[in-house]
């Protein structure tokens, strides 16, 4: 037998001049050595502004966000965080998905792990930013977001909202749900050193109560109120409304690309290209179109808005309405939309939800060669903007009858695509979208529904 004591005192040599030998590290893991309780510190401080940044913007939870980076990123000493300014180990499906931004091979990645690309940031800042807009907007996501907005608005207690939110979307956020939320609420209790219970020095709630404390508006997306709102009916009738509406919606569903967030005047709104069809013609139009579920809140609300009587009837006039005006709910951000009218058909230029005209396209024109022009105009100024806005074909005369304030002037005034943006990006993240409840307010008042 060879003795082993001289070889052991080898190898021990061999680790102690060889720091990556004793210390691997592991593809997912913290640089070895990283991070000291100082790193900790200055990462939980710059996190945590970053996320109420975010939180004002967005209205998701700034210490879930914080927390998230810290536990994603090591604190910002993973290789993705190192290397891509990614701290949320947030990957790259498609340069739209990704607003532009390139990807970064995590090489290291087992086979079975899918997907090793990850969307490059410039900063933390961004890297929040962009994920919080995200969880904010995403399908998977936006109810959490919302039911959060609403409840802390209503003066519910922060800390328990973001606990509610963070067990909201784990699932599908997280392919191991439970276990995530244990770690993220760990680091919201003590960030620096995570802990079942509650730092009362360190924790990340704390975030949450000063920002609602200092600005009772700071969780909802701040867009300016244009018409008057109606206290909610009883929760029952409501409830009611909204399971009817639910059966009535059918929404358009045509074939759309992956959402991008950077479109100009529509930033952190998940816009997508859409193939569109109608009257022998084919084009591909920049949309927002509301799902099933969003755009029967809309109804339902619009008819307690306008205090209707027959709730039932007025959501059946209002799906009717809908239906005729924008195929049950389609909003062209930018492009055509073939449409027949009067004694032809026509390709209507839309911007912001309204039927535009401008200097290279003065008049709405047939189509040709079984489309549109590929050119949406989206470069050029409108000249006018007309009548009727998507997606329920609300007028200027129906805002002001609802209370609106704003100067839209009359038909063509541009000043009418302004108001209309702001509120169908208001009611984005709303149970109330103001041109609907405009229009069932203006139904109500000339005796359209009961």
């Amino acid at each position: 037998m060879r003795p082993i004591l001289p070889a052991l005192i080898v190898f021990i040599a061999w680790l102690a001049a060889s720091p990556s030998a004793a210390q691997e590290w592991g593809c997912y893991d913290p640089r070895p050595g990283h991070p000291s309780d100082q790193e900790k510190a200055d990462f939980v401080a710059a996190a945590g502004a970053a996320a109420v940044a975010a939180e004002k913007k967005y209205g998701v939870p700034a210490p879930a966000i914080a927390a998230m980076a810290i536990v994603e990123s090591g604190y910002g000493w993973t290789r993705t965080a190192l290397e891509a300014k990614n701290y949320f180990g947030w990957k790259y499906y498609s340069d739209r998905s990704a607003g532009g931004r390139a990807a970064y091979v995590l090489s290291c990645q087992p086979p079975e792990d899918i997907n090793n690309k990850y969307v490059v940031f410039d900063s933390l800042e961004e890297s929040v930013d962009f994920v919080a807009m995200k969880l904010s907007t995403l399908d998977y996501y936006h109810e959490a977001s919302r039911a959060y907005r609403r409840t802390v608005a209503a003066g519910a207690d922060p800390t328990e909202a973001t606990r509610l939110w963070l067990e909201r979307i784990a699932n599908p956020y997280n392919w191991r749900p439970e276990a995530y939320v244990r770690s993220v609420t760990r680091v919201m209790n003590d960030p620096v050193r995570p802990s079942d219970a509650l730092s009362a020095e360190r924790n990340l709630f704390r975030l949450a109560s000063l920002l609602h404390r200092n600005d009772p508006t700071a969780a909802r997306p701040t867009v300016a109120p244009a018409v008057a709102t109606v206290v909610p009916a009883a929760s029952g009738a409501a409830d009611a409304l909204l399971e009817h509406a639910l059966a009535k919606v059918k929404p358009w569903n045509g074939s759309c690309d992956a959402p991008e967030t950077d479109r100009p005047g529509w930033e952190g709104f998940p816009v997508t290209l859409c193939r569109y069809s109608d009257v022998g013609a084919i084009v591909s139009t920049h949309m927002l179109n509301p799902d099933k579920t969003k755009l029967a809140r809309w109804i339902a609300t619009a008819c307690r808005d306008a205090g209707a009587k027959k709730g039932v009837a007025c959501v059946d006039y209002l799906v009717k309405e809908i239906q005729t005006a924008s195929s049950m709910g389609v909003f062209p951000v930018s492009g055509y939309i073939p449409e027949p009218a009067g004694d032809g058909n026509y390709c209507f230029l839309f911007r912001d939800g309204v039927t535009i005209t401008t200097a290279r396209r003065p008049k709405q024109l047939p189509p040709a060669s079984g489309g549109c022009d590929s050119d949406d105009h989206s470069d050029e100024a409108a000249l006018k903007a007309r009548k009727f806005a998507r997606v329920a074909s609300t007028t200027r005369y129906h805002y002001r009858v609802a209370g609106g304030l704003e100067d839209v002037g009359e038909d063509g005034d541009v000043r009418w695509l302004d108001v209309v943006r702001k509120l169908y990006q208001e009611a984005w993240t709303s149970d109330r979208n103001q041109l609907i409840s405009a229009k069932a307010i203006a139904a109500k008042k000339a005796g359209v529904i009961e």
